[in-house]
């Protein structure tokens, strides 16, 4: 075979490998449970989750929760069914799940006019060590917006660079993620806007984000209007065998120290 005939042949195998449609990937998101704090008793659905509670999650490893709400706030673990069993299919990929919960804030305080919303943040520190970009993915939903008392809207801000896959609903109540994405953050608030507490402009869908960096911990700061209710958590996709071992593995050697 001559020179000429060989870097014709690689060309070829280039074009057509250039040409080949991307392979689909199905993703199963797992969202991180909030029941059983390794350093607190149980959390019901309903209750507060503690500040600073540690979790065991299989992908994760250990994963603590810290977090500042106003007092004028309530905060609870929660649970909606119109966001469980979810699928969301981006590109040539789809990514399902089944159980999904939230940490989930009231704004009880007044509103007034003009209506001001009230700053709170979250934050999940990964003890078991760095997670890998592309396997953390963040959810938030129930964000509202309205033009009552001279407008506003509730948002939620990350410090992160993120790719928006797209939101989730089993019912018709919900407005749109607005998603904003730039280089290191993005935001999201409702796309609709009309008259306070009505749906769909008082809550946004559960829209679902990946985290397109490797990270310690991944905070959010909400802006929340008054009378809204929002909620965020966190998933992630199955890791290789040796992180989900590793997590295993402390988890086991907390255990030992307890007993």
């Amino acid at each position: 075979m001559t020179t000429r005939t060989v870097l014709a042949s690689v060309a070829g195998l280039a074009l057509a490998a250039a040409a080949a449609p991307a392979l689909a990937t199905n993703f199963t998101l797992n969202w991180l449970d909030q029941s059983t704090p390794t350093n607190f008793g149980p959390v019901g659905f309903g209750s507060s989750v503690p500040n600073s509670a540690i979790y065991a999650d299989p992908n994760l490893g250990f994963v603590q929760i810290i977090y500042s709400v106003p007092t004028t706030f309530s905060q609870v673990r929660n649970t909606d069914p119109q966001t469980q069993n979810g699928t969301i299919v981006t590109g040539p990929d789809t990514y399902t799940f089944a159980a999904h919960e939230n940490f989930a804030t009231t704004n009880l305080t007044p509103a007034q006019t003009p209506v001001q919303t009230t700053g709170w943040r979250i934050t999940y520190n990964f003890l078991s060590g760095p997670v890998a970009q592309g396997n953390l993915f963040l959810g938030i939903a129930g964000l509202g917006a309205t033009t009552s008392f001279g407008g506003g809207a509730s948002t939620a801000t990350v410090g992160q660079s993120g790719t928006f896959l797209g939101d989730w609903q089993t019912g018709t109540t919900y407005g749109a993620t607005q998603f904003s994405g730039g280089v290191g953050s993005f935001a999201y608030q409702n796309s609709v806007t009309a008259p306070g507490g009505l749906n769909p402009n008082w809550n946004t869908a559960l829209g679902v984000t990946r985290i397109d960096a490797t990270v310690s911990s991944l905070t959010i700061d909400f802006a929340q209007l008054p009378g809204d209710g929002v909620g965020v958590n966190i998933a992630s996709i199955p890791a290789p065998a040796g992180i989900a071992a590793f997590g295993l593995a402390g988890l086991v050697a907390t255990r030992r120290r307890r007993a």
